[in-house]
């Protein structure tokens, strides 16, 4: 391999990425050149991607490394860049356990964090582009960043990768989803990449504490309803999306007390995206719904 790799530093998390074709180096460069830097950072996430030559009998394939050699083998170009990501998300699994790490949406508005915790599946994504189109901040849509001692949510502002049932939603919210390639990724099917960055250039959000926790449920035509749950439950429900939560063990319980005893805690019944961020919406600012009780 004679591509020198490519550094970045997206947010909390660095990545240096390193191909045999400079293709894939400029794909990922699209959506995160800005990120770019010229060394690498601390506990830096390696990837690198390598292609098999090809025979008259046999079709080409592409692998993606982790930095301890596991990886993701495809025979198609364009699932190259969403096991990328992947990747990277396995590697922070596995590397990053100074935070407290959840499956998350979290997004920040005037020094004030909201975490969409939920499973593939729940509409956070889709809900976390509405919240971006309505002047939210972001902080990622697949990890909530948790530092233990301060309770702060750190950016990943990774590009929000969107299904293709999603896609007349992101054209609606008149947002810049990249169509150009059409990728695919196992289990999603069709997707597309949209750049937070492109919407507005000082979208990344700050470090910020938790206010409010939501688990979000798309319910296709139902009218979207907030219902207030316990802290107590809250914590627990958060634990359940916990990734690495045998690591910190006890310490992990205690953060996520932490975190609930100080947050508003809800379940979202989510709907058409524009009632679902109204919701939402009224919720920050206090004004339709009650402030939850301490469990």
């Amino acid at each position: 391999m004679n591509i020198q790799p490519l550094h970045f530093s997206i947010g909390a998390i660095n990545v240096a990425l390193q191909s045999d074709l400079r293709s894939f180096l400029d794909e990922f460069l699209t959506l995160y050149a800005p990120y770019r830097t010229d060394h690498a950072g601390d506990k830096t996430i390696e990837i690198q991607v390598k292609t098999s030559r090809r025979m008259p009998w046999r079709r080409g394939t592409f692998t993606i490394h982790g930095d301890q050699g596991e990886g993701f083998t495809v025979e198609r170009r364009y699932e190259v860049l969403p096991h990328i990501e992947w990747m990277i998300n396995w590697q922070i699994i596995r590397q990053q356990n100074s935070f407290l790490q959840l499956h998350a949406a979290t997004l920040e508005h005037d020094g004030h964090a909201i975490v969409l915790p939920g499973a593939p599946g729940s509409g956070k994504s889709t809900l976390t582009a509405g919240l971006l189109a309505k002047g939210w901040s972001y902080l990622c849509d697949e990890f909530a960043l948790i530092n233990p001692k301060s309770l702060r949510l750190h950016p990943f502002p990774r590009a929000l990768c969107m299904k293709a049932p999603s896609f007349p939603v992101v054209k609606e919210l008149r947002l810049p989803l990249q169509l150009k390639t059409p990728y695919h990724k196992p289990t999603k099917g069709r997707v597309a990449f949209l750049d937070p960055l492109h919407i507005r250039p000082d979208i990344t959000g700050r470090p910020s504490r938790v206010r409010w926790v939501v688990f979000p449920k798309y319910t296709p035509g139902e009218t979207p309803t907030l219902h207030p749950m316990s802290r107590a439950e809250g914590a627990y429900e958060l634990a359940r999306q916990c990734f690495n939560l045998r690591v910190h063990e006890a310490r992990a319980i205690h953060t996520l007390a932490g975190i609930a005893r100080n947050a508003d805690c809800y379940r979202l019944i989510s709907g058409e995206i524009h009632e679902t961020c109204e919701l939402i919406r009224n919720m920050t600012a206090n004004t339709t719904l009650p402030r939850a009780r301490c469990a």
